[in-house]
């Protein structure tokens, strides 16, 4: 992982918050989201907002 995503997975591991949960949120398969979470993927800005208005955090937990 290059790091870019380090704090929003943290506060994934913060909250009890499963990569499941989050892939439903955005209708996106498990595989997919771990693709985002480790790097591989970008997070598109309508999966990040659905994020952050779904858990009402802000969208700095994207920023390395």
């Amino acid at each position: 992982m290059d790091g870019k995503n380090l704090k929003f997975k943290g506060w994934l591991a913060e909250n009890g918050i499963s990569q499941k949960e989050i892939a439903e949120v955005l209708g996106i398969t498990v595989s997919n989201l771990n693709e985002k979470v480790n790097g591989k993927q970008e997070f598109t800005a309508p999966q990040m907002r659905a994020i952050c208005q779904k858990y009402n955090i802000s969208a700095d937990i994207f920023m390395p």
